[in-house]
């Protein structure tokens, strides 16, 4: 079996009882044969039914060859970092524990490694399902909150572009960590702390003409799914000012002066947003204006007064 094994599929979960199973019912429709996969779930704390729900999948479906673990260390970082230590296959891709790969996700992203030996790490769209109807202030600035990715419809090196795979859908060959190191566990998602940063200061350790070697296929989608449990403003402040610290803990060892720069950066986006709102309110669409200057006020107020989370 160990031939066969082409790819490792890791989650790390935390508390996604609601969704888990729809997660794992995709893994189980794909079209790679069953000996070519493994499916790495590590519990990273959960305190709901999710295991349960994961263990009751184990035994009704015992062909798809599922791995369970825990890792004690609080934080997605930890969970992916656990899921690369963990892989027996050359390959791992990362999967979210609410999201939703098509039949035909693992034997692309197998067939384009294989047949790209150069390529450390490729990605894809990721394409929101909204379970209760898309809000009506919902645009692109918001692509971040449920986890949305689109970069067109042509493929290339995506960190030429400004662009990195993100979320549930990144797949790597071994060696990009054993070259690039792993997660950052002082960035990414502790429980339900909503911090952020982690892939995208992942590939920013990729240098040179190794940027090449970092590729987006634009047919290589997986679903994600969003509840309005993420799309309410309790859920969504804390999301902007996890995602303002997260810039925030990225450059915290940095010169002063990229300090600086970092902050001038997100500050002046924040303010844009006043002119965003306007741009909406004028359109007639009052729903999109208030929601765009929240969001860059939360983003402004993590950015500036929102106490460091602790490392580690």
């Amino acid at each position: 079996m160990a031939e066969l094994l082409r790819i490792s599929v890791a989650i790390a979960t935390y508390n996604r009882e609601k969704y888990i199973g729809k997660a794992l019912l995709g893994l189980l429709n794909q079209d790679l044969p069953y000996a070519a996969f493994e499916v790495l779930v590590i519990d990273n704390n959960c305190s709901d039914a999710t295991m349960n729900v994961v263990k009751d999948f184990q035994e009704a479906h015992p062909q798809l060859q599922i791995r369970t673990m825990l890792e004690a260390k609080q934080g997605l970082s930890h969970g992916r970092n656990r899921g690369v230590q963990e892989a027996k296959a050359s390959y791992i891709t990362f999967l979210d524990d609410d999201a939703v790969a098509p039949p035909d996700f693992l034997s692309k992203a197998v067939n384009y490694l294989d047949s790209r030996p150069e390529l450390l790490a490729i990605g894809g769209k990721i394409e929101p399902e909204f379970v209760d109807g898309k809000p009506n202030w919902y645009t692109r600035y918001y692509w971040g909150v449920t986890g949305q990715f689109d970069a067109g419809d042509a493929e290339g090196a995506m960190l030429d572009w400004g662009k990195f795979p993100c979320g549930s859908n990144m797949t790597f060959r071994r060696d990009f960590f054993n070259d690039y190191g792993l997660f950052n566990p002082n960035l990414g998602r502790k429980g339900a702390i909503l911090l952020a940063g982690e892939e995208k200061e992942l590939f920013s350790r990729v240098k040179g003409l190794a940027r090449q070697r970092i590729w987006y296929y634009p047919d290589l989608t997986v679903g994600h799914l969003v509840d309005n449990q993420k799309l309410n403003p309790t859920y969504l402040k804390k999301f902007c000012i996890g995602f303002a610290l997260g810039e925030r803990l990225e450059v915290a060892e940095a010169p002063i002066l990229v300090r600086i720069r970092r902050h001038l950066e997100f500050t002046a986006k924040s303010a844009g947003t006043l002119l965003l709102g306007l741009g909406y309110l004028l359109q007639g669409q009052p729903a999109k204006a208030r929601m765009i200057v929240r969001f860059g006020t939360w983003i402004f107020w993590g950015l500036w007064f929102s106490p460091m989370p602790r490392s580690g």
